[in-house]
């Protein structure tokens, strides 16, 4: 108990500290000196970095809102001689990202940017746990990096949270038997049983039921350092509402909702501070279409074409019925190996009771979602997006299991969550 209020003292001590500077800086102009109307601009953009890391050969330019699986990459730079430079056309009403990758080891680090006519440069350190630094003058850069600071000031309190969690993960002392059992099971099971464990797993430590004692102590911890950083962020982003910022914003709640954490505080800060401003930039339609599709929220209904090309609306199709919706795509393969372990269960329920609705976003063209769907054999009805847009693509690797008016009982549901919906 002690040792936790020194903990929450200590860093509410160094939070303060931290804001405080943040909030006196000269890295972002107050909302009265900033124009509401920030219209597409077009420019060329000079970048450049120097890459100490040898594993790095080559440097990727990506739109931050781009699908880097599916989507060409905005520029390729190759590093010679530990450098790489080049002028891009970009725009600069949004954020884009350095890719640094080695092929074939899924090691890689990002660096995002605001682009400027007077130019980004980038330094890759050699060791791989250090951040890639961002070098530029211009103000939304500036405001950029002076966001990033507060994680970096609160280092002396992050490190020895992050130390006592990463050795507990390296002792095998982080989650209790049971769960050790299960993520030994899955590593040795079939793809699709493997896939069903690991969802079991995910729940279980959104649940705080996968941790043993040691490492609840330190999981807690942890989360009330990244509460902390969270406030002192949206206290940041209150401050100082450029496009930059904006784009944190959106990345916010983006990364909440992958970690399965609430996204209300985020969306507060937006309809508060950020709605009304920058109209129709597409980080509006981006924050908007992760917000919903909760558990205990209604499903959003849309309407969209089976194989044969006749449209079917939602919320027709899972009318009075317990309802899978399966999001998937041709190119995601973890979303096509746990689409394959949904048929049992429907092959076992399908009827009045039950249905599976699958929806896929593909990119210019269905071609290679019908040879999937050749492929893979799905017994159930799919519809498609092609170029969907941010509320479909933000979903591709989730299924949820529906109530009969449509609220949605759970995300990704393990085989007995979905048996006990159908039983109650």
């Amino acid at each position: 108990m002690h040792t936790m209020k020194r903990f929450i003292i200590g860093t509410a001590l160094l939070a303060v500290t931290v804001l405080s500077g943040c909030q006196s800086s000269d890295s972002g102009r107050s909302s009265e000196q900033l124009p509401v109307v920030r219209e597409a601009l077009m420019a060329d953009c000079p970048v450049s970095g120097t890459v100490a890391n040898k594993d790095y050969r080559k440097v990727l330019l990506v739109r931050a809102d781009q699908s880097w699986e599916q989507e060409a990459p905005v520029a390729t730079f190759r590093v010679r001689k530990g450098k790489f430079s080049g002028t891009v056309r970009m725009d600069t009403t949004l954020a884009y990202v350095f890719f640094f990758s080695v092929p074939g080891s899924g090691i890689a680090q990002v660096r995002p940017f605001i682009p400027t006519q007077t130019g980004i440069h980038v330094v890759c350190p050699e060791e791989m746990s250090e951040a890639i630094v961002l070098e530029s003058t211009s103000p939304e850069n500036v405001n950029l990096i002076g966001c990033e600071s507060i994680g970096t000031g609160l280092k002396p309190v992050s490190d020895p949270i992050y130390q006592e969690y990463n050795q507990l993960i390296a002792e095998d002392k982080l989650y209790n038997d049971a769960v050790y059992a299960l993520i030994a099971e899955a590593r040795s099971a079939s793809k699709e049983k493997s896939r069903e464990l690991w969802d079991q797993f995910d729940k279980l430590k959104k649940r705080n039921e996968s941790y043993s004692e040691e490492g609840l102590a330190a999981k807690r911890k942890l989360d009330a350092f990244h509460a902390l950083l969270d406030s002192l962020n949206r206290d940041y982003l209150i401050g100082h509402p450029m496009v930059s910022s904006f784009y944190r914003v959106w990345q916010s709640v983006e990364m909440a909702r992958q970690r399965g954490e609430d996204l209300q505080p985020w969306l507060d800060l937006y309809e508060s501070h950020y709605a009304g401003l920058f109209p129709d930039h597409p980080y509006h339609a981006k924050i908007l279409s992760l917000a919903g599709n909760n558990v205990g929220d209604k499903i959003r209904d849309f309407t969209l074409p089976d194989v044969e090309g006749v449209e079917h609306t939602l919320s027709e199709l899972t009318a009075d019925k317990i309802a899978v919706v399966d999001f998937w795509a041709s190119w995601c393969g973890s979303c096509r190996i746990r689409s394959k372990a949904l048929k049992p269960i429907y092959e076992q329920y399908a009827g009045e009771d039950f249905t599976i609705v699958g929806v896929a976003n593909e990119y210019g063209n269905d071609e290679k979602w019908r040879v999937a769907l050749k492929r893979d054999n799905y017994p159930w009805i799919n519809l498609v997006a092609v170029d969907g847009g941010p509320s479909l693509l933000s979903h591709h690797a989730q299924v949820f299991l529906l109530d009969r008016d449509g609220t949605i009982l759970s995300i990704n549901p393990t085989r007995e969550e979905i048996e006990a919906a159908l039983q109650r």
